[in-house]
């Protein structure tokens, strides 16, 4: 394999326990997570291992009850604590009611923070990791919140649901609020850092996408990221709990991991595309929903990992969040959220009677009859309240247990207000605790999940082949623009479709086809060279909005130069916010209309075709969001596309399948929903999706399959390591032997495929003689044995 230089940090994983052989993927960066008392302890446990050492932690939410209490200067700031209409305080988690609220960024706790933050240079980390800074839409009601607004816009508070001007508003100074906060952040730590001597201390972000964000009525810094200069780069965090998200598609809404997965590692890329800074992205071999299956875990991890190898960009990979729950920790033999819940309670409760816990099983009953009672009356204003993942379960009249998630979050501010808070505590804790360990018919990693893993792990470290990429199937050329503004319309009094069908009504029918679309980021437009790879560029209004006029000014310079806009909708009720467009002596009804007018066909264009320049505009007032409503609204999308496409000199075909070429890896996404057109992969290629990396011969990428191909045409014509179950080094061969080690996570199975040039005569391991098998047709021998941390020296001999 080529050579691995730890510097470069292409892979990563955060974890907030102490260093264990169990969990030592041998990634190069290990993201030591959270600041208590241990954490200097864990930082050099981690870095004797070998790991290059960065710190990360909450900005939006942690251990800082201390602030919130009044612990650290003598004020309580519950104030300052995310507050939904009401005056309901929203805390992080299921577990709730102890003061790990998600925090409205006041000056006052960003100074707490960044004093708090100082020990991460003094421990010695190499970078800090400032995660998930959300500001939660339903939230904006705090005292903290409406001061911010005074300074802010010079004018009092306003309901956030009061009008879709407020609701603008609203979500604009939150990313604002944010966006400042990470700033003074990063230069105070960068400062002190420089005192220390340390210059290149670095910062980074780990952040949801714009499209989950977005979709799970979250405000966030998103593109505004590349305003602060201290900020030097982000993990894109997608994971299955975000992809599986339902979307809707001709009408149906159910869950899409690998196309969803496929937009969101877009909309990170796209975020950060030309720039300096760093990309990493996510993906989990399980989710933080902890009721699901191996094997629906491993599914989904599939979809994600080969979703995000479809954007050149990503070359850099956090391999997992929290590897003890992956490798250490049991989950269910089967998915749970569909289950009647009635069965799973009273099983749970005969077991919690067996181990002596009489009194959590009486709280359990009684807090799962109030639950019931309230969600029947309260179903549909649960969902104002949840997160964007929790409403999971097969539709049923029947209460099932992902009912649960759906509803907790509402569940909890009912129980806010009842008078006797001990009694409500009892129950929001009985309810966390059914629901983190609803039954013990569980089961641990399955060896070849756990094999799989960190041979994909392994492969993610050698992803970089930028002058290697192909689309083998999959048309390029094809973009969709975005905006941060996504955020801001997601709540009362009109927010956008629930299912972000503004979006997907246009990206889903584009990717089920077989058109590898790229995501612009509006904020990026009139960036030199940004749309370069970019032809035809699907825009809409309608759930966004334009941030500023340079964009429409850089938009019709991109269209006269011979490109090709296809504009869907008329907006929405934001048209009328006070924007730029309707302010300083402009009066455009919509920023719609100040951008045709600039192309030179003037406001309010009927629908049809505009010649601009040496480019065209074609203009189409459907709905985004009631095309993805409707079973035939696809075509639309894919008819309109084809045309533009015609006109920007692009052919057109259509397809079930994206595949995309790097060097020697070739991934691949069969989509179901589509054509019926298979793509069949020519040749022998190593199927890294597979824990005895079986060679498989002409693959077919058939609907709803996940593929990470070595392709052995590509391998070097020299013995060589082809793909492993942990970090090989020390690689190296002569005409009669390829040696090398390999090390990975203890208590788990290593497989090793190379190339040499004949059947060998012997295989040692660790100087033991063992078993082998070859391939005469490929040239290739499987070799297998436990792994180890401290590493396994192999000699193949011929």
């Amino acid at each position: 394999m080529r050579v691995r230089n730890p510097q470069e940090e292409r892979t990563s994983f955060q974890e907030h326990g102490p260093y264990d052989p169990q969990v030592d993927s041998k990634a190069d960066v290990a993201m030591v997570y959270g600041l208590d008392r241990n954490f200097e302890d864990r930082m050099a446990g981690w870095g004797m291992a070998g790991y290059r050492l960065h710190v990360m932690t909450g900005v939006s939410w942690g251990g800082y009850a201390d602030f919130v209490r009044g612990q650290w200067d003598g004020t309580p700031h519950y104030d300052d604590a995310q507050t939904a209409a009401g005056g309901f305080r929203l805390e992080h988690g299921m577990s709730q009611g102890h003061d790990i609220y998600y925090m409205m960024p006041s000056m006052a706790y960003v100074r707490y923070l960044a004093e708090k933050l100082h020990c991460v240079v003094d421990a010695g980390a190499l970078a800090l990791h400032l995660e998930e800074p959300e500001f939660w839409v339903r939230a904006g009601y705090s005292a903290g919140f409406q001061r911010e607004w005074a300074d802010f816009y010079a004018e009092p508070w306003q309901d956030p649901a009061s009008s879709p001007d407020a609701r603008y508003r609203c979500e604009k100074l939150k990313q604002y609020l944010y966006t400042r906060a990470l700033a003074y952040l990063f230069a105070d730590i960068k400062r002190y850092a420089r005192e220390k001597g340390m210059p290149d201390f670095n910062c980074y972000v780990p952040t949801h996408s714009l499209v989950n964000y977005a979709h799970w009525r979250i405000v966030s810094p998103e593109s505004q990221l590349l305003t602060i200069p201290d900020c030097d780069g982000v993990i894109g965090q997608v994971w299955t709990g975000t992809s599986r998200t339902p979307t809707v598609f001709r009408g149906v809404h159910r869950q899409r991991p690998f196309e969803a997965g496929y937009c969101e590692y877009g909309a990170c890329a796209a975020m950060v595309r030309g720039t300096r800074h760093r990309l990493w992205q996510l993906a989990d071999p399980i989710e933080d929903n902890p009721n699901y299956c191996w094997e629906d875990y491993r599914r989904c991890w599939e979809c994600d990992v080969t979703a995000s190898l479809l954007s050149p960009e990503n070359v850099r990979f956090e391999i997992m969040p929290w590897p003890s729950r992956v490798f250490k920790r049991s989950y269910p033999k089967e998915n749970l959220d569909g289950k009647p819940l009635l069965a799973l309670l009273n099983a749970y409760l005969a077991r919690r009677e067996r181990e002596g816990k009489s009194d959590l099983a009486a709280a359990t009953r009684r807090a799962i009859a109030v639950f019931e009672t309230f969600y029947r009356e309260h179903a549909a204003e649960t969902h104002t309240e949840t997160l964007g993942f929790a409403n999971l379960a097969e539709v049923s009249d029947e209460l099932r247990f992902g009912d649960i998630l759906a509803g907790a979050f509402a569940f909890y501010r009912y129980l806010a207000d009842w008078p006797d808070q001990v009694e409500a505590q009892r129950l929001r804790d009985a309810v966390a605790a059914f629901y983190h360990d609803p039954t013990d018919e569980r089961e641990y990693i399955p060896a070849g999940y756990a094999t799989e893993l960190q041979v994909v792990f392994n492969a993610l470290a050698d992803m970089d082949w930028t002058d290697e990429y192909e689309w083998v199937r999959g048309q390029a050329g094809v973009g969709l623009a975005i905006s941060d503004t996504l955020m801001y319309q997601r709540g009362d009094p009109d927010p956008s479709d629930p299912d972000l069908s503004s979006f997907y009504g246009l990206a889903m029918p584009l990717i089920k086809h077989g058109t590898a679309l790229t995501l612009a980021q509006l904020e990026r437009i009139a960036d030199a060279d940004y749309l370069a790879h970019v032809r035809v560029l699907l825009l809409t209004y309608e759930g966004m909005k334009p941030a500023r006029p340079e964009m429409h000014a850089a938009l019709a310079q991109w269209v006269r130069a011979g490109n090709v806009l296809v504009l869907f909708g008329k907006g929405d009720a934001y048209n009328s916010v006070r924007e730029w467009w309707n302010q300083n002596g402009l009066d455009y009804r919509s920023p719609q209309d100040h951008l045709t007018e600039l192309l030179g066909f003037g406001r309010d264009p009927v629908p049809g075709r505009y010649l601009c320049g040496s480019g065209f505009v074609v203009v189409d007032a459907s709905s985004p969001a009631s095309l993805a409503h409707q079973p035939d609204g696809a075509d639309q999308v894919l008819a309109l596309v084809k045309q533009a496409r015609a006109m920007a000199g692009l052919s057109w075909a259509e397809g079930n399948a994206l595949t995309f070429r790097r060097g020697p890896y070739v991934a691949a996404g069969g989509m179901d929903e589509s054509v019926e057109t298979p793509t069949t992969l020519v040749g022998h290629f190593v199927n890294l999706y597979d824990a005895d990396l079986a060679i498989v011969e002409n693959p077919v990428i058939a609907p709803d399959t996940r593929w990470l191909l070595y392709d052995l045409s590509r391998c070097p014509a020299k013995p060589w390591v082809i793909a492993a179950a942990g970090r090989v080094s020390d690689e190296a061969a002569d005409d009669h032997s390829l040696t090398f080690t390999v090390a990975g996570m203890a208590q788990t199975n290593c497989v090793v495929r190379a190339y040499i040039p004949a059947q060998p005569q012997q295989v040692l391991v660790d100087n033991q003689p063992a078993r082998s098998e070859w391939s005469d047709t490929t040239h290739t021998v499987l070799i297998a044995f436990p792994n180890i941390p401290q590493g396994v020296s192999v000699r193949l001999s011929w």
